[in-house]
């Protein structure tokens, strides 16, 4: 089992990196083993590789996770490691996002270092050489975040159909941010800015480098999986004709954000 994929990698014609840090499904078989039984693991990035193919085909440099997120999330500061069980501040989840215990016996503090070891800073080294390798070239490079989510009972937000997150405009530039709401507004898509995500750790670790403008992009499960609400689940599937219009929508966003990218 590969940790992660990586597309394009050498192509260095483009001043962008994509990366997919929660879209991977994939849970080694002797920590398999450590999980309670039936234990529902949800709110992965469901099929998020299958929607956004068209990055790596149109010859994005693409960073996709194949791991788990709950094993090691590489959109966390190394700082989280014992948070009482709360996933949002946590590298290695103890619990899933509904608050219920994933292990039969808590993980000890050398199984969660092994994790850091094995799964996160592997993702992250590669990320750096990714974007490291574009700014041997352009004077600026672009990092762009991509997630979904769905809305949670327990969670009294009500979001659009797309948040993006820029740590308010200090991780990339406003004028990128609002050509990126126009785009998105242009296809029907309900937009946010900065709530109620602001972008998670790779944003502004990234975006610190004044040479490199990063945006977390977190699209609605009901705009690309199926118009429903979502609860504890974890997902097999999708509604073929809303995967298929999110699908043809988003692939002309981002080549016209192409465009605008290459234009300035």
């Amino acid at each position: 089992m590969e940790n992660f994929t990586v597309y394009n990698e050498e192509i260095d014609e483009l001043p962008i990196v994509i990366d997919l840090p929660h879209s991977g499904t994939q849970i080694p078989a002797d920590i398999q083993k450590k999980i309670i039984p039936d234990r529902l693991l949800p709110n992965v990035d469901w099929f998020l590789p299958d929607l956004y193919d068209f990055l790596p085909q149109s010859g994005f440099t693409t960073l996709q996770n194949n791991v788990h997120r709950y094993m090691a999330d590489p959109n966390r500061d190394l700082t989280m490691i014992d948070q009482n069980g709360d996933y949002r501040y946590e590298v290695v989840y103890s619990k899933t996002t509904f608050g219920k215990d994933i292990y039969q016996d808590p993980l000890t503090p050398d199984q969660i270092s092994q994790r850091i070891e094995t799964f996160y800073k592997p993702y992250h080294q590669q990320l750096k050489k990714l974007i490291d390798h574009k700014l041997e070239k352009f004077e600026k490079v672009y990092l762009f975040d991509l997630h979904s989510f769905a809305e949670y009972p327990h969670e009294d937000v009500k979001t659009d159909d797309v948040v993006l997150g820029n740590r308010f405009d200090t991780t990339s530039d406003i004028k990128l941010r609002q050509f990126m709401t126009e785009q998105f507004n242009q296809k029907g898509y309900s937009v946010s800015n900065n709530h109620p995500f602001t972008g998670g750790y790779i944003t502004p670790h990234y975006g610190q480098n004044p040479r490199v403008e990063s945006m977390q992009i977190e699209l609605a499960y009901h705009m690309y999986i199926e118009n429903r609400y979502f609860g504890e689940e974890e997902l097999s599937g999708v509604d073929v004709g809303t995967f298929t219009t999110a699908k043809n929508s988003l692939q002309n966003i981002f080549m016209e954000l192409l465009n605008y990218i290459l234009s300035k």
